[in-house]
């Protein structure tokens, strides 16, 4: 269409909308692996981005003969859908150096999955929930436990349990994968090589993310790379590891399932707001989202034109999440609302420099317990 310009001179009014400036959303599958690599010391304790397992292989295993954790972990993950993660090859796999190298993860803005592959120490379990708690803006996959004939050291108050956490998920069992490098055992029926599941699941919660979206919970998922499960659980050892935040990897027809949503919290806890892994993950990412795309707003006079061009730019983008199916409701308006409260925003308060926005999300929650109500009729169903 040709542009049409104005021919008598003077001021000329046009009516529009305006809007805020876009609000993009952050990343959500960029993991973050610890551990000790076949190769040794090459690139120690420093993280390093790896984009593929090709390139994993050439700069952390190369001649290597022998697999570890680290090595299964990074393979599962790029496996199962990961695009990205940062390695951090730990000198050793003393839990103290495992915990150093957590502590460099620290400083990534980018890392939105940790994880330290083949370390169950209790101060691995540790750094891993602070730093996601203290960062706010990742999430931790905690190690699985080996096998044991006690369930009860799973759960709350367990010897093998990690410490309550909305940030982190604690899953059980660990998975049989395939021999990678040739020292490793090929007998893979009587000598089967069993691993955590951190980083195939790291790699499941990528997939999920991408295909579906991180309002999605990570489960009813099948792990690839997975040929066996080391304790296989039955529907009464499951309801008491749920109840305690603990998610079952099950055996299915299809194979290995993740057969559980939860963070590592008791059912009975005061606060249910975060019990499931998709919602914390959700908040987080809406909130780092906000976190980088407000920035415009820094600075700028504490008008009411500033509150009317924030209020645009975050409904925009809460309009995009809904519309994703993130957010529960009819409307965008029973979805989720957007405020400047009069309490929080005195004249006081904007003296100090300060502007108080209110964000208030309805979240779709996992449907975790599908409820079937069968009854027999005693006459035909059309007239029921």
């Amino acid at each position: 269409m040709a542009t049409t310009f104005p021919t008598l001179p003077g001021v000329k009014i046009k009516e529009v909308q305006l809007s805020g400036p876009p609000i993009s959303g952050v990343g959500t599958s960029t993991a973050g692996f610890v551990g000790k690599s076949p190769k040794g010391g090459q690139f120690s304790m420093i993280p390093r981005l790896v984009t593929s397992f090709d390139q994993f292989t050439k700069d952390y295993i190369a001649d290597a003969t022998v697999s570890t954790p680290l090595s299964f972990a990074v393979q599962g993950f790029f496996l199962n859908g990961g695009a990205e993660c940062y390695v951090v090859n730990a000198d050793s796999d003393a839990a103290s150096d495992i915990v150093k190298g957590i502590g460099l993860l620290g400083v990534l803005t980018n890392v939105e999955i940790i994880a330290a592959p083949g370390s169950t120490d209790p101060s691995v379990y540790l750094a891993l929930e602070t730093q996601a708690f203290t960062t706010g803006d990742r999430f931790a996959i905690l190690d699985s436990p080996h096998k044991t004939a006690d369930l009860a050291t799973l759960l709350s108050g367990g010897a093998q349990r990690p410490k309550d956490s909305i940030w982190a998920a604690f899953y059980y069992p660990r998975i049989q994968v395939m021999p990678l490098l040739s020292g490793d055992e090929k007998d893979t029926v009587n000598k089967p090589i069993w691993m955590p599941p951190t980083g195939h699941l790291a790699g499941v919660y990528a997939r999920v993310d991408g295909l579906q979206g991180v309002h999605k919970a990570p489960a009813n998922e099948i792990v690839l790379g997975a040929l066996a499960l080391e304790h296989l659980l039955s529907d009464a050892d499951q309801n008491a590891l749920n109840n305690d935040g603990v998610n079952a990897i099950r055996n299915f027809a299809e194979g290995p399932v993740v057969w559980g949503a939860r963070t590592v919290m008791v059912s009975d806890a005061a606060d249910k707001t975060f019990r499931y892994i998709n919602v914390r993950r959700l908040t987080t990412y809406i909130e780092q989202s906000l976190k980088v795309g407000l920035r415009f707003a820094i600075f700028e006079p504490n008008t009411l034109a500033l509150r009317k061009t924030i209020t645009r730019s975050v409904r925009d983008f809460l309009n995009g999440v809904w519309r994703d199916g993130a957010l529960f409701g009819a409307t965008a308006d029973d979805a989720f609302y957007v405020r400047f409260p009069d309490i929080f925003n005195t004249d006081l308060d904007a003296a100090n420099g300060t502007l108080t926005l209110e964000v208030g999300l309805r979240v779709s929650y996992p449907a975790e317990f599908i409820i079937v109500r069968i009854g027999l009729l005693l006459q035909s169903a059309s007239s029921a």
